[in-house]
């Protein structure tokens, strides 16, 4: 028989050996998944219709930290990262004793399908740290839609794009009456010169759900409109609603919300400028179920899509053939005026020129360059900075001191401007009248004599007694020693005794009211709903991105809403807020359920958030909050 040494030897060496061999294969399983560094494109979808817009992750994956992506894209595909900045994870994993450490970068990006055809993504570059990471080559397929051959009223989902030129000029403008050009209406683009403005409008309607023939109230349809995968151009989400009824193939008759957005678009630069294309993917209802504050919700729904075709605009630059040399790039109608203050002064003071201009458009537009008129610059003195200005009123005012030269009567020269007219299509130049002054000499030494004028023969810097001393100044003092005892009259004497009653009531109060909120836990949820809520806003505020911002401001709204009133924690929809305030707070409650629907919207697009500041905005959040608290119980 085996001595008990030799066993337990064997079984030393037995446990030894498996402790090694586990720890081998955690080295070996750690080392592999460091190994396994690479980058990756991950689209949501590989078939697009035109227009679409779909979200993409470059996932680089156990890399050290990754410098900003290098790709070029297909001119019929538009890749953008919608970030600079990865987002960084760390995942640690143990299966079957194999340890497994990832570390992820994340760039979030949208691609987007301009026009129909198949197209090869080159490989996505990546640098880091001294390395190049490479994403394989994808295919897209994008596919015209044909929705847009059907009638208005056999859609569920139909958009329309126009274009309006502001400038009164018929010369400028195509053919089709009012200056509107819309989607399938011709093929001449508006046309106008750089620095002028149009308008851009897009209307788009969303049909109403039907049930057993009748139209079902869903509350804002624009809680339907995917912005994930859709691309509204320069248009916010601040639309105009209404309602309009349209006939389909069949001649039945359908409601639908037409929600409408207008843009003014400042043409700055020279080339052709498109707007749009605008895309709508809407989740369209299949089914409804009831919700828990009445009404309806979405049980089911389907993707229902909508595209408006981009519009050229083509802008103009003023013609190189007769411009003035004073010429400033300005181009418009215009009138000039020239003031000056004031009109009679003493060599050595100055004058303020003011130069009024009055017009459109005003903003950016430069005034005259004195220093090139040299009848001004040989008479006055002044600097020769650009006239910048500031709008006062419907005007631009410009204003330089100058400082006349010589003594007697003067004349301030005229001024002229020059401008482009694109009415008339030629170059202006303005001028104003020329004002006269007059330039006396200077008083300063005389005045200085006449200060410092002393009795002849007197010292310099000696003092003249002119009587009286400290005498004048006495008062009898029986009227500064006067009776000042101190004496507490009844109201005094009232008010002091009432103060220990009221203190007791006070801190009796404060008591009860602390032990309430630490035994009513619903109490005390109401009570630091405000408290709460502004400090959600702060924090709001903190937050990078303007519609991360928004989206956090409507959670800090929704959040006071449902502490206020002692509601279940959760989510609150635009509708139930509205439903909770009109019985409590109704002269707001329709602002903070417009508010809360376009939030909604900014999350559908995060890309428009034009009209919504986040500033403007927890200001408003903060009144909405004050106002209820006044009629909360």
């Amino acid at each position: 028989m085996k001595s008990v040494k030799t066993i337990h030897a064997q079984h030393l060496s037995n446990l030894l050996f498996c402790i090694l061999f586990f720890c081998g294969l955690l080295f070996c399983g750690v080392a592999a998944a460091q190994q396994q560094a690479g980058v990756e494109l991950r689209i949501g979808s590989r078939v697009l219709e035109e227009g679409e817009v779909v979200d993409a992750q470059l996932v680089c994956t156990n890399t050290p930290d990754p410098a900003t992506p290098r790709f070029s894209v297909p001119e019929g595909l538009d890749l953008r990262l919608t970030s600079s900045n990865p987002s960084r994870s760390a995942m640690t994993s143990i299966i079957n004793g194999r340890r497994s450490d990832t570390t992820t970068f994340t760039f979030s990006m949208r691609l987007t399908g301009k026009k129909a055809g198949t197209y090869t993504l080159a490989p996505i570059e990546v640098a880091a740290g001294g390395a190049t990471y490479a994403t394989e080559a994808i295919t897209i397929v994008v596919r015209k839609s044909n929705s847009t051959d059907q009638r208005d009223g056999d859609r569920l989902v139909f958009a329309r794009l126009n274009v309006k030129s502001l400038s009164p000029n018929p010369l400028t403008l195509p053919s089709p009456p009012e200056g509107e050009r819309g989607n399938g209406t011709g093929t001449t683009p508006l046309s106008l010169y750089v620095t002028q403005s149009f308008e851009a409008t897009l209307t788009f309607a969303i049909r109403k759900f039907e049930a057993d023939g009748r139209a079902v109230e869903l509350g804002n349809l624009l809680q339907l409109v995917d912005g994930g995968g859709s691309d509204l151009s320069v248009f916010g989400t601040r639309f105009t609603s209404g309602e309009v009824t349209l006939n389909d193939s069949g001649g039945a008759r359908h409601t639908y919300v037409v929600y409408r957005q207008t843009r003014e678009i400042r043409a700055e630069q020279v080339g052709t400028m498109a707007v749009g294309p605008v895309f709508l993917k809407v989740n369209y209802p299949l089914s409804l179920r009831r919700s828990w504050f009445g009404g309806y919700e979405i049980a089911d729904s389907r993707r229902e899509i909508a595209r408006a075709d981009a519009i050229n605009v083509e802008v103009k630059g003023p013609p190189s053939e007769g411009r003035p040399p004073d010429f400033t790039s300005v181009i418009g109608h215009y009138d000039l005026t020239a003031v000056a203050k004031p009109t009679r002064v003493e060599q050595g003071q100055p004058v303020t020129l003011t130069l009024v201009l009055k017009g459109e458009p005003l903003d950016g537009v430069a005034g005259p360059d004195l220093s090139r008129n040299p009848d001004l610059a040989s008479r006055f003195d002044f600097t020769k900075d650009e006239l910048t200005g500031e709008i006062e009123g419907q005007a631009r005012v410009f204003r330089r001191a100058i400082f006349p030269r010589q003594l007697g009567e003067q004349t301030i020269p005229s001024i002229a401007w020059s401008y482009f007219d694109p009415q008339t299509e030629r170059y202006l130049s303005l001028s104003t009248d020329p004002i006269p002054i007059t330039v006396d000499p200077s008083t300063a030494h005389a005045a200085s004599d006449e200060i410092s004028d002393q009795p002849h023969g007197a010292p310099a810097n000696s003092l003249t007694v002119l009587g009286g001393g400290i005498s004048p100044n006495y008062i009898d003092a029986g009227r500064v020693l006067a009776n000042q005892a101190f004496s507490m009259g009844p109201v005094t004497t009232a008010g002091t005794l009432a103060v220990p009653p009221a203190l007791y009531l006070v801190m009796t109060l404060a008591t009860r009211r602390r032990m309430r909120l630490r035994t009513d836990p619903l109490f005390a949820r109401r009570h630091a709903a405000k408290r709460t809520a502004r400090v959600r806003i702060g924090k709001a505020l903190k937050v990078v991105g303007a519609a991360q911002q928004l989206d956090c401001l409507a959670t800090a709204m929704t959040g006071y809403v449902s502490d206020r009133f002692g509601l279940p924690p959760g989510e609150l929809t635009p509708g139930d807020v509205r439903a909770l305030l009109r019985d409590r707070a109704a002269s707001v409650a329709d602002e903070v359920a417009g508010f809360l629907e376009s939030c909604d919207a900014i999350r559908f697009a995060p890309g428009a958030k034009d009209g919504l500041s986040p500033a403007d905005t927890a200001a408003s959040v903060r009144r909405w909050i004050a106002e209820i608290e006044k009629f909360a119980p």
